[in-house]
């Protein structure tokens, strides 16, 4: 054998060698950015699809502002109504006053107990993927809304069968139920 033909030996070698790291390492590359991705939100079958999702939230986001406006114009006629009572209940006091003492009045707003029964409480959604807002207590019910973890509920009552719980959502006023066992009860 000749020299030229060991060093060309040599150099078919080495290029061989490249390449071949060279394919591993861009397939590991190309396999680990997979694996990094985050993987798509699943799709179950009792639940509208991302894209009816991703509507009806763009939609509650337009709703949002023009019911804030409407509460700011609501707030704003109840406070020049409180305000014209203010001074006619204020002259009334003053007359009262003067005939017997005045009693302090007690505003505070009801308690969780006195607004919905005894068997009422406060808690918070334990499932991480939070939970589906139902109309009546079962799979096969229209899904009304959702909750996310750690958001808090009101409980109401129990299911006959103990497998749905009646909850109210006090951000949004609404009344539905949920799947037992997926709250834990708050103080």
């Amino acid at each position: 054998m000749n020299l030229s033909g060991l060093a060309q030996f040599i150099f078919g070698f080495l290029i061989g060698v490249f390449i071949l790291t060279g394919a591993g390492a861009a397939t590991a590359y190309w396999f680990f950015t997979r694996m990094s991705d985050m993987p798509p939100q699943p799709n179950f079958a009792e639940e509208p699809s991302s894209s009816e999702t991703s509507s009806k939230q763009k939609q509650s986001q337009k709703e949002k502002p023009s019911q804030s406006n409407n509460q700011q114009q609501q707030s704003a006629a109840t406070q020049e109504k409180s305000s014209t009572q203010a001074s006619s209940t204020t002259s009334k006091q003053s007359e009262k006053s003067q005939s017997k003492p005045s009693q302090p009045e007690s505003t505070s707003e009801p308690t969780i107990k006195e607004r919905f029964g005894q068997q009422a409480y406060k808690a918070q959604v334990t499932w991480p993927e939070g939970l589906s807002l139902r109309n009546r207590p079962s799979l096969n019910s229209s899904r009304v809304g959702g909750v996310y973890y750690n958001d808090q509920l009101v409980i109401l009552e129990k299911s006959s069968d103990g497998d749905w719980q009646k909850v109210y959502v006090p951000e949004t006023g609404e009344k539905a139920w949920v799947k037992a066992g997926n709250v834990e009860k708050i103080n």
